[in-house]
Order: structure tokens, then C-alpha cells, then sequence
């Protein structure tokens, strides 16, 4: 055992091989470091979780958002044509998926561009 560092590892195992509170001492703080490292490990992966999933939560809604604005310009585009290009941005800005299901409710009785114009402000209003 020429290895100086193995030879000191030898020394304190033999240390704490004879005094027992030591050696408690030792396995404590040796519990204390690896309970934290799997704790803060734990954490990170809960944290990455959360995130992931109000990503997906984020996405989710956008994408209802996008489909029911669709939904909407298209009614538009097929019943009146070129002349709701204007009223058709103002639906896609509109960010709130209650305005917009608000909107979807009552768009299609509109007998005139006037009609749906009024439907959707009263709905951003709302």
C-alpha cells in the first residue's frame, strides 16, 4: 500500500471502525448530504414538470384560440366575402377564447356585414 491516499483512508476507517459515536457522526452527515442531493434532484424534475405541462397548458390554449378566430374569418369570407377582410383582423386579434366563443354563438345569425360587426363588438365589450 505505497498509495498515500489509500493509506489514509485505511487510517480513518480504522478510526471509525473503533469509535462507534464517530462513525454515527460520519453516516449521519454522509445521509444528510445524499438526502439533499436527492431532494434538490427531486425538485428540478418537479419543476421541469410544472413547466413542461404549463407549456402544454399555454399551447393548448392557443391553439383553441387559433381554431375557433379560423372558424370565425372563414364564416365571414363565405358570407360576405371581400368586404370582411377588415372585420376579420379584428376577430384575430382578439386573444380571449370567451369572446370568441361568444362570438361563434351568434355570427352565424347575422343576415349583414353590420350585423356580425355589431356581434363582435358587443362580444369584446362584454
Amino acid at each position: 500500500m505505497g498509495n498515500p491516499g489509500i493509506r489514509k483512508a485505511l487510517t480513518i476507517e480504522q478510526i471509525f471502525l473503533k469509535d462507534k459515536k464517530e462513525r454515527r457522526l460520519y453516516e449521519l452527515r454522509e445521509k444528510a448530504v445524499r438526502d439533499e442531493i436527492s431532494m434538490l434532484a427531486g425538485a428540478r424534475a418537479e419543476g421541469r414538470a410544472e413547466g413542461m405541462a404549463e407549456g402544454e397548458a399555454r399551447g393548448i390554449a392557443k391553439g383553441e384560440v387559433k381554431g375557433r378566430a379560423d372558424a370565425i374569418c372563414m364564416f365571414l369570407d363565405v358570407r360576405f366575402g371581400e368586404a370582411s377582410r377588415g372585420l376579420q383582423r379584428k376577430v384575430r386579434f382578439i386573444s380571449k377564447l370567451e369572446a370568441l366563443d361568444r362570438i361563434i354563438n351568434r355570427i352565424y345569425t347575422a343576415a349583414s356585414l353590420d350585423d356580425a360587426e355589431a356581434i363582435i363588438d358587443n362580444a369584446i365589450t362584454r
